[in-house]
């Protein structure tokens, strides 16, 4: 009941509707590249970064990817400077507690009205913080934190929506499904 990939893929069409391997886009935390199968019909170049070898292996055998890095994803999306028009992650954000850097880094990655799509567990309603280390060793986030740090980092036209992001001892996974564009300078 893994939801997240589909999730994400969905939200891209939203975005800029139907698929046209057009774009050039980073599966940020790609692990074995589950995201790969709904990206690929967008992208005429599609990257994944992730910090398993292990992970990468298994993503590399499905054959969608025309690269993939062993890379921290803060540090190789601040080091790909307006390559990509879609940053999408899905699921790998939780592992984050604070998400100021890795939020500016995807920004500083994305070209002019480039979009940012991902998922992160939610925190229960009526919380006040930003974010939560919950004993599963993911963090929840508030939803005004994701949108005071997405407006931040430089986004906009900001949304949020609560989903089941799976189904963990049978219980359901609560999260966000976000998805932000590059604020526009120029006007």
């Amino acid at each position: 009941s893994y939801r997240a990939p589909a999730l994400v893929t969905q939200a891209l069409v939203a975005l800029v509707g139907t698929s046209a391997a057009t774009l050039a886009i980073v599966d940020a935390g790609c692990g074995t590249g589950l995201c790969g199968p709904g990206l690929r019909p967008f992208a005429r170049h599609l990257a994944g970064c992730d910090l398993s070898a292990g992970m990468l292996r298994r993503a590399r055998a499905r054959g969608l990817y025309d690269a993939l890095h062993q890379a921290e994803l803060t540090h190789y999306l601040a080091t790909q400077p307006a390559a990509f028009d879609a940053v999408v992650s899905a699921d790998t954000l939780c592992y984050f507690g604070a998400l100021e850097d890795a939020l500016a880094a995807a920004r500083v990655s994305l070209r002019p009205d480039g979009r940012l799509v991902f998922t992160v567990e939610a925190l229960a309603d009526g919380r006040a913080d930003d974010h939560v280390l919950q004993s599963n060793g993911r963090y929840a986030h508030g939803e005004n934190y994701l949108r005071r740090v997405l407006a931040a980092s430089g986004f906009d036209d900001l949304r949020l929506q609560r989903e089941t992001l799976r189904l963990e001892a049978g219980e359901p996974v609560p999260g966000w499904l976000g998805s932000a564009r590059v604020r526009d300078t120029t006007g």
